[in-house]
């Protein structure tokens, strides 16, 4: 366009030519693969634009997919690790209670047997002290048979000789 031209157009004058004429209204021509500027352009490239276009968002695609399945597989790796950690400390709890259970029935099982060697000892030193009391009696008054049993029950409770002697002489 020449100067006139371009002052015609920005007056609101539209373009006295034939071509701009033609090629402002003509939608057909521009479809063919000529622009506004005469230029013609090859009849494919409009597709070989959208062929580039579409093959760029395929590729943008592929790689979100591929970025989205890393990221998958390393929140995936590290749920297992997580779980792998939990069940671990679940396994020392679960071992630790269990020893704590089996102390505290060592213990008591202790205690229990502790408890019935002292009532035990509470009760020799009980009989020990009946037979004190009727050692302090004058056995001299008794009859000989009498006196003897006294003694061998005695020894007996003493312990001075095995459990074969007195199972032999009953």
């Amino acid at each position: 366009m020449n100067e006139s031209n371009k002052h015609r157009s920005s007056n609101g004058n539209t373009p006295t030519t034939h071509e701009n004429v033609v090629n402002l209204g003509d939608e057909s021509m521009t479809s063919t693969g000529i622009n506004f500027d005469e230029v013609v352009r090859p009849q494919g490239r409009k597709s070989c634009k959208e062929k580039r276009r579409r093959l760029n968002d395929e590729n943008g695609v592929v790689d979100v997919l591929k970025k989205l399945q890393c990221t998958l597989k390393k929140q995936n790796e590290f749920n297992q690790k997580e779980l792998e950690l939990k069940i671990e400390k679940d396994m020392k709890q679960f071992e630790m209670r269990e020893q704590t259970l089996r102390k505290n029935l060592e213990l008591k099982d202790t205690a229990q047997k502790l408890k019935i060697k002292d009532q035990e000892l509470r009760e020799r030193a009980q009989k020990r002290q009946e037979q004190d009391h009727i050692m302090n009696q004058d056995i001299s008054k008794l009859i000989p048979a009498l006196q003897k049993t006294y003694e061998l029950k005695e020894w007996e409770n003493d312990d001075l000789f095995g459990n074969d002697i007195v199972s032999n002489y009953y």
